[in-house]
């Protein structure tokens, strides 16, 4: 309960002669009063008056006793904010000159602490501190010397010390030179519970002392060199006090301040106390050495560095030049410990100090980290070091801060010289590792780097930096997943750059420095990748091609295709792949295409060096590339508004064959061709759109008749293979893939149905056709060549084969491009006489038709045995085309195209027969001359002289044919009525085989006039031959004795008797087998059955032999 009357209370205080009796009922007041303001306030009243000045007599007495518990009575007193609140000024200028009197003089160890604690705790006002804080501050020296060797009485002067710099901040530091230096000399004691103490309060007051005025600089210079440096140097001998001795070195370079520069005796002596910290074998004196070295810093670039700053503009390169280059020997003094140690640090968390010592200097730096001078010295040494030693699960949380930071460095262009109007957003890098490391805290949450955007000059430097990052040394041991994180950090970063130079080149920055940053970016992948890929292993180089081609292709989509694509910033094409196939010896029997190859040296726009850069790593590279990579390399060298990019990749693409080479690089090149088909057939129509004219389709076609040469093109043996088993098991699959990539993209080529209601795209195929038949006519004799190889080795397909037939058969099968044709025919009709030419587009077809028949008819030459299933194919999908033809028009185009390979098929058929017979070939070629029959039927062609004459030996070869059905058909269109028909009677057959019989002409006679009878006669002899001749077609796999009987009654079913005895023969084996052979033609050959049905009426055919006689 607080005292009933607090003025009585006091009153009696005073009046108590026991005097020590009397302060501690005072005291005891006092604590009761502090927790009640009205009580507090009234003995506030009383104590000015009647208190303090007792207190004041009695706390000089020499009874130790009285003088200390008045002495912690006024210490609550001054203490009180309601207490003090009532002192006056001038008593309160009494208190503190008792108190320092009493520090000074007295003899007793407890009186002057707790004169020293007064001060410690009072709550005076500034103003009555600021007139004594002189005399104070003697008293706190005073104190703090320990006069009486206690420990607690430098505590309280401590106290004190920190007490008056929170009070009076200005008149301390002013005075800092007086109080400072005796704390200082603390740090070295060999108590620590003093050192501690120094410690804190020199933490405590560093906002007032830092940084140091001369005067207390020049002080603590004397007591370094009079005690405290050997005094250091010595403690470094003594494991267990190295720590201190390099807090303690800090704190003395901290208030060094910028004298430690000039003063360089002195710094030198000091800079041996870390310098044998640094190489201390305990990583914990590392680190804290590491930790103190910031006070250098502090003391080399104060606040200075970081005022004037002027966040939007960049700094002038010419006035500051001279202050950076002042700076350059500190920057230098302080980067060294720190390279050396993180060259050669293990520890997670000594580099982690390192680094936030490091990026403490490039914040302390200011504005003068811009200068390229200070780039070179301060920013770029650390992070080649970090960057140098690759990335792995211990450095991935040092290269993420690292790269962080160079990524903050490079957009700062970015964000800063594009107008705020384009809402540029500089996205943070993905890619880094979260802040999830406890000893890299203190790096994120420290204070921001002065960047301001870089110009032209720090480019090298830039590039420089990013060399490093890429180092394709570094990529061999690395993790997948470390790959894959350096790869798509250092991409974003690169991007980053490229947008700054795309900044560069806008109208508002542009001036010369472009054609420099476009130079170098290109010349920095070039060096970096080219340069590098053929010195690595195949699984390294793999990644460094998909790294570079990331780069390539960041550069592409970046920078503005009117930089890329322009004249005016061209650069010469060093790349020494170039040079070494521009001069390989090439192949003398194969007729390539008139492309302009590249030359080296010669100057090329940025667009076309990045597309044979690409491509001459790809070539360089000896792994197996990925379809990732190709992928990627064909969005490059194929966007639709870079049309010089796709010319010159494949004048590149047509370097790579014309000397000789293996199947694993062919294999390579015609994944790149699949790859770029793809992506160009998606695009075509603008394509053909904004490279209009036949330049542009011959570039087209050259690219697209690639496969054709690559198959054609002599080649080597691959060092790759061990022996004869292997070759031939790895190019029977290198065979497959090869057929399966060109095949499946001319396959889409040939049938893409959303371009063929283009005109553009089908003129192109018309174009496309006519100039790859022009060059299977060029290279006939190396098509033989490569023919006749095949079959030699027996390989399994014959891609040269395989291919051209997939582009023929294609085109058949696409009815839109017939179609086109018709309606193209429609259009011309009026233009040129009916029959002197078809359509472009289906003549262009047929001559490629016929181009593959004369082709397949030289490798069924060669092995007539072998497994010709492309011919088949091809035979099977010309017959449903000429079953569609129904223009006279088109049917004579069709026979004047592929006429002659018609007969030269039939001719080797005929030759071959007993191995044709075996295969699928002859069904198809079967089927394709009875629907040829059928269209010159239907469109009376049969009945034009003209036609029959040009076409004799066709027919004659018909005719001669030992397959039934083929003969048998011709033999029913020669016997068929009509008056224009003596040309396939006289001319066409006129020189059958005997087993045919006589001719039916007979002089004298009109060969026109048959009538009836006599053609149903015809028809009837075809009937029986499809029914004798339909065993052979579906008795495939029976035994030789077979084949041979069901061949010999095909041959009897053909022949016809003039004589009156075979005739009854015929009579008799019609009558007998007439139901029969009703139900076998029916299937066969149902067309002319009809009539076949009518001759089987005894009185026709007896009046038929009865003119036969």
């Amino acid at each position: 309960m607080p005292p009933s009357s607090v003025a009585r209370q006091v009153a009696e205080i005073a009046a108590e002669p026991d005097r020590a009796a009397a302060y501690a009922r005072l005291l005891h007041l006092q604590r009761a009063c502090a927790d009640d303001p009205s009580a507090a306030a009234d003995l506030a009243a009383a104590s000015p008056s009647a208190l303090l000045p007792l207190l004041l007599r009695d706390a000089a007495q020499d009874d130790e006793a009285v003088a200390a518990s008045a002495l912690k009575c006024l210490g609550f007193a001054l203490y009180h904010p309601v207490l003090v609140s009532t002192v006056s000024g001038q008593l309160a200028q009494l208190v503190l000159a008792t108190l320092v009197r009493l520090i000074m003089t007295t003899k007793m160890k407890a009186i002057c602490n707790l004169a020293v604690w007064c001060i410690s705790v009072q709550q005076l006002e500034a103003s009555v501190v600021e007139d004594g804080v002189t005399l104070l501050l003697n008293a706190i020296v005073y104190a703090l010397d320990n006069p009486f060797g206690s420990l607690s009485t430098t505590f309280e002067a401590v106290q004190a010390t920190m007490k008056l710099a929170s009070q009076y901040p200005k008149g301390m530091r002013d005075q800092s030179s007086i109080w400072v230096p005796p704390i200082c000399r603390r740090l070295l004691s060999a108590d620590k519970p003093e050192r501690d103490m120094s410690e804190r309060c020199l933490i405590k007051v560093s906002s007032v002392i830092l940084p140091p005025q001369s005067p207390l600089s020049k002080e603590v210079a004397l007591d370094l060199e009079q005690k405290l440096l050997p005094s250091m140097l010595d403690m470094l001998n003594d494991p267990s006090k190295k720590i201190q001795a390099v807090k303690s070195w800090g704190w003395f370079i901290s208030l060094l301040g910028a004298s430690a520069a000039s003063t360089r005796p002195l710094l030198n002596k000091m800079l041996k106390v870390p310098e044998q910290l640094f190489t201390d074998p305990d990583p914990q004196v590392q680190i804290t050495t590491m930790v103190t070295w910031r006070n250098l810093v502090d003391a080399f670039f104060g606040p200075q560095a970081l005022e004037n700053m002027d966040q939007g503009t960049v700094m002038s390169p010419i006035e500051p030049r001279a202050h950076a280059t002042a700076q350059m020997k500190k920057i230098r003094l302080i980067m060294m410990p720190l390279c050396g140690v993180l060259s050669r640090s293990h520890n997670i968390a000594l580099s982690s100090s390192c680094l936030s010592t490091w990026r403490y200097l490039l914040y302390k730096l200011g504005d003068l980290i811009n200068h390229l001078s200070i780039l070179e010295a301060a920013f770029g040494p650390v992070l080649k070091i970090i960057f140098s030693t690759g990335l792995d699960n211990q450095n991935k949380p040092l290269w993420s801060f690292c790269i962080n930071l160079f990524h903050d460095f490079i957009s700062v262009r970015v964000r800063h010289l594009i107008s705020p109007e384009d809402n540029v957003c500089v996205p943070p890098n993905q890619n880094l590792l979260a802040q999830t490391c406890t000893h890299l805290k203190v790096l994120f949450d420290g204070h921001q780097i002065k960047w301001l955007p870089w110009d032209v000059t720090s480019f090298d430097f830039q590039l420089e930096i990013l060399g490093s990052i890429v180092n394709p040394e570094l990529l061999h041991n690395m993790t997948a997943d470390m790959t894959v994180t350096l790869m798509d950090s250092t991409t974003q970063t690169f991007r980053l750059l490229l947008q700054g130079v795309c900044v560069q080149c806008s109208p508002k920055f542009a001036d010369d420095n472009v054609v420099i940053c476009i130079t170098k970016v290109c010349k920095f992948v070039k060096k970096v990748f080219l340069d590098m890929v053929g010195k690595q292993k195949s699984n390294s180089s793999a990644v460094l091609v998909q790294f570079c081609l990331q780069f390539v292709k960041s550069t592409v989509e970046e920078l503005d295709n009117s930089v890329l694509a322009s004249g005016k910033y061209e650069l010469c094409l060093d790349i020494e792949h170039i040079k070494e196939i521009e001069f390989a010896e090439c192949s003398l029997n194969l007729s390539h295409p008139r492309i302009r190859p590249l030359a080296y040296m010669e100057l090329v726009s940025p667009a076309v060096y990045l597309t044979a850069l690409s491509l001459s790593i790809v070539a360089q590279f000896t792994g197996d590339l990925s379809s990732e990579d190709a992928e990627q390399l064909a969005s490059i060298i194929c966007p639709s508004d870079l049309l010089e990019n796709f010319h010159a990749a494949v004048a590149f693409l047509y370097m790579q064959i014309m000397p000789p080479v293996d199947s694993r690089l062919r294999m390579k090149w015609l994944v790149v061709w699949s790859k770029m088909s793809k992506r160009l057939n998606e695009q075509m129509i603008s394509y053909l759109r904004v490279s209009c004219g036949a330049s542009a389709h011959d570039i087209l076609c050259q690219f697209f008749c690639y496969p054709f040469f690559a198959f054609v093109s002599p080649g080597r043996i691959s060092t790759h293979w061990n022996a004869e088993s292997s070759n031939e098991g790895y190019l029977n699959v290198t065979q497959d893939l090869e057929l399966e990539l060109v095949i499946e993209v001319y396959r889409s080529f040939c049938t893409n149905s959303s371009y063929c209601s283009e005109p553009a795209y089908m003129v192109f195929l018309e174009h496309f056709f006519k100039y790859l038949t022009h060059r299977v006519d060029e290279n006939m004799s190396s098509i033989q060549a490569n023919l006749k190889y095949c079959l030699d080795k027996k390989y399994k397909n014959i891609t040269i084969l395989s291919v051209l037939g997939s582009i023929v058969i294609g085109l058949l099968e696409n009815a839109q491009i017939f179609n086109y044709a018709n309606k193209e025919r429609e259009v011309t009709t009026n233009e040129e006489p009916a029959g002197c030419r078809g359509p472009n587009l289906l003549l262009s077809c047929l001559k490629l038709g016929n181009r593959f028949m004369k082709i397949s008819g030289i490798a069924f030459k060669e092995n007539p045995a072998a497994q010709h299933q492309v011919t088949s194919r091809y035979f099977s999908s010309l017959s449903d085309f000429v079953g569609h033809l129904t223009s006279t028009e088109d049917i004579l185009l069709l026979f004047e195209i592929i006429g002659d390979q018609f007969t030269e098929w039939l001719a080797l058929s005929s030759t071959s027969y007993f191995i044709i017979r075996q295969g699928d070939t002859i069904d198809q070629l079967e089927k394709l001359w009875l629907n040829a029959v059928t269209c010159l039927t239907t469109s009376r062609l049969i009945r034009d002289c003209s036609f029959l004459e040009k076409h004799h030996l066709l027919l004659q070869a018909a005719v001669n044919h030992p397959h039934g059905p083929i003969s048998a058909a011709t033999t029913a269109i020669r016997r068929s009525p009509g008056s224009n028909n003596a040309g396939l009677r006289h001319a066409g057959c006129r020189s059958v085989s005997k087993a045919d019989g006589p001719s039916l002409d007979r002089p004298g006679k009109d060969p026109n006039c048959a009538n009836d009878a006599e053609r149903a006669f015809a028809l009837e002899e075809l009937n029986i031959s499809r029914m004798s001749g339909a065993p052979i077609l579906s008795g495939r796999g029976t035994d030789a004795t077979n084949t041979t009987d069901r061949s010999q009654r095909n041959r009897e079913s053909l022949r016809v008797s003039a004589g009156l005895g075979r005739k009854r023969l015929k009579i008799m084996r019609y009558s007998g087998k007439g139901k029969g052979l009703g139900k076998a033609s029916d299937v066969t050959f149902s067309p002319g059955w009809a009539e076949g049905e009518v001759c089987r009426k005894p009185e026709l055919i007896l009046e038929m032999l009865k003119r036969k006689r």
